[in-house]
């Protein structure tokens, strides 16, 4: 209610100044520090995509040559 009062014209104290500019520095700290996170989270996530990317290439070229490995036994001639 008071911030409201000194937004619209009424006098105030050194204090409520002080106050005033500690809350807006604190209020762009906190908006930095939630940016921050974010930008961690997202790169996090990125990274996990690779991960999961990879692990099923990986995986598909296992079941590639697993493939390729028993094809070629069954067809082959035992003598």
């Amino acid at each position: 209610m008071r911030l409201q009062q000194i937004a619209a014209g009424a006098s105030a104290g050194d204090d409520e100044w002080t106050d005033v500019s500690f809350a807006l520095t604190v209020t762009e700290i906190q908006h930095d520090e939630r940016l921050a996170k974010r930008r961690r989270s997202r790169r996090q996530a990125v990274r996990w995509l690779i991960v999961a990317g990879l692990t099923l290439l990986v995986l598909n070229s296992l079941l590639c040559m697993a493939y390729l490995f028993l094809s070629v036994t069954l067809h082959s001639s035992p003598y």
